[in-house]
């Protein structure tokens, strides 16, 4: 559908979704599907994607099959209370498209390509628009980035689009992506330099086979990276720096997850933290994390569980051994515990959550956000041909106009300052969560405006219990919440589907529970639940200590 036609008075609506990626096709599925039979008038949703077809965004695009997702097929779904949709949607696919796609099995274990799963989204935003049309609910696709939105007065919130009138929506929900990265600013410009390595296809057809690749960041981007460039048989050499040198954990196939963890479940976190006066520092859930790794079975090598530092090589060796010979359970206890993630991150106090940031994340990324098999042995295969090099120790990187090179320097242990020359630059240091510098003219403005504040650990500072937004005074504007990246600081992992989901889902039931309550006058405040009273949808915890 395309946008409507401007009309002197703001156009209505009782829902605006804000992008149209995974995380807001999955709210908007989810919100569908937690609806009550439709009683009185008819509602009416507008979804702004610029994009033709809602449902991949630029995560899960069209791309190599090479760029495979870091999570188990059995872990990705659109559905917090249906984990294994995308298997299921995949089984019935046909089997010569699959193959053509680059998946030859499909299993909950499997690591497949990323754009597998940006079809599966596109198809469930089609699953969205039948059951809508099922409902009587008008929802219509606005090809239309947003501008600005801001709460009105009378309660509900005015959205303004790029293309298009303005519309006045009695719930908006921010799903509007991943902010581009801010580290390299001064080479945006600079021939050879690519800002994020994604879509990968544009590396694999906008890099000279033979040129030297430096890409900054050895994290799952940097791996993506490479194994586009493996894919693509390229031929030149690959230098990979990073400050710490530290490539991701490789990821066991003999894995499995756990029926349930005992303390860090979204049961047990609440308890944890009621035995040490409602909050949780690093030392107890360290020791939390310990005592899961030995109930599954699991040892405390270190080796094992924070990897071999020094030479990248020797340690992609050592981890691609040890995950090829038998399970590691503290890499299951770590991704099991994304079911209670958020209510960990909430019980940590402001002090401990800074200790992590500048103490632990580093090397927490580096464990945590393991890599499939199949990647890590594309890598092996560079390391062995001579042609790939990791390092730590990065400095900087400036670009030559005249000779056309990018110059990278990095310092190693001895303190000794060396300078690489390459033809190509590629960032793969992640996506942006610093609203305070971003240029995206939506959240800037909604800084600028006072109707949100920016999180001191990423995104905007959200109210936990809804998501919604806390403008510049710290109250929350209760018809504006938020989704997706923009929540990290609130959530802490909203870099994985399965908490986007359940996240979305926990937005979706808030939403529509208000919106199946009758309206009581103008700006229709009966719509708008107690913000004290709306705890149903999240595990009961006790209120945190005054040092929070």
């Amino acid at each position: 559908m395309t946008a409507p036609r401007a009309t002197s008075a703001p156009l209505a609506a009782d829902l605006v979704i804000i992008g149209g990626g995974s995380v807001a096709v999955s709210f908007l599925y989810q919100f569908l599907l937690t609806l009550e039979p439709a009683s009185g008038r008819p509602l009416a949703i507008m979804l702004f994607e610029p994009q033709a077809e809602p449902g991949a965004g630029e995560a899960y695009q069209e791309d190599l099959p090479s760029n495979l997702l870091n999570i188990p097929a059995g872990n990705m779904s659109a559905r917090a209370d249906h984990r294994m949709d995308f298997v299921d949607w995949l089984r019935v696919q046909d089997p010569a498209w699959l193959r053509a796609q680059g998946a030859d099995t499909i299993a909950p274990t499997d690591f497949l390509p990323r754009p597998l799963f940006g079809a599966y989204m596109r198809a469930i935003y089609e699953r969205a628009r039948e059951l809508a049309r099922a409902q009587g609910i008008a929802l219509t696709h606005v090809r239309s980035r947003v501008r600005r939105v801001a709460p009105l007065p009378e309660g509900g919130a005015r959205v303004e689009p790029e293309q298009g009138p303005p519309c006045r929506a009695r719930y908006a929900v921010l799903c509007n992506g991943n902010l581009p990265s801010q580290a390299f600013a001064e080479l945006r410009d600079a021939p050879g330099y690519f800002n994020s390595p994604y879509p990968v296809q544009a590396l694999a057809s906008g890099i000279a086979a033979d040129a030297p690749v430096c890409i900054i960041g050895t994290s799952l981007s940097a791996v993506d990276a490479i194994a586009a460039l493996r894919q693509a048989a390229h031929r030149g050499p690959i230098l990979c720096v990073s400050r710490n040198g530290r490539l991701p954990s490789v990821r066991s196939a003999h894995n499995r997850t756990p029926d349930m963890l005992r303390q860090l479940s979204p049961e047990g976190v609440p308890r944890l933290a009621a035995t040490h006066g409602g909050v949780l520092s690093l030392e107890v859930i360290a020791t939390a994390l310990r005592e899961e790794v030995l109930a599954l079975g699991g040892n405390l090598d270190a080796a094992d569980v924070f990897g071999m530092a020094g030479d990248a090589r020797a340690a992609l060796d050592a981890e691609i051994r040890r995950s090829e010979q038998a399970a590691r359970p503290w890499q299951a206890v770590a991704a099991a515990t994304n079911a209670a993630v958020d209510l960990i991150w909430r019980h940590m106090p402001q002090a401990e959550r800074d200790r992590f940031q500048s103490q632990w994340r580093s090397l927490w990324m580096a464990r945590r956000a393991t890599f499939p098999m199949r990647n890590a042995l594309k890598l092996q295969a560079l390391f062995q041909r001579g042609q790939l090099q990791v390092s730590g120790g990065y400095l900087d990187s400036r670009h030559d106009s005249v000779s056309g090179l990018f110059h990278t320097r990095l310092r190693d242990a001895e303190g000794v300052v060396a300078t690489h020359a390459s033809r190509y630059l590629i960032n793969a240091t992640s996506f942006s969560v610093d609203t305070r510098r971003t240029q995206d003219p939506l959240v800037s403005g909604l800084l600028r405006e006072g109707h949100a504040q920016p999180d001191p650990h990423g995104g905007l500072a959200l109210d936990y219990d809804t998501g919604c937004l806390k403008n510049a005074r710290g109250a929350i504007e209760p018809d504006i919440s938020v989704l997706g990246s923009l929540a990290g600081g609130t959530y802490f992992w909203t870099t994985s589907m399965d908490v986007n989901a359940r996240l979305a889902r926990d937005q979706a039931q808030r939403i529509s529970a208000a919106l199946a309550r009758p309206a009581t006058g103008p700006g229709n405040p009966g719509d708008n639940p107690s913000l004290a009273k709306w705890t149903g949808h999240r595990q009961p915890h006790p209120a945190p200590a005054a040092s929070s």
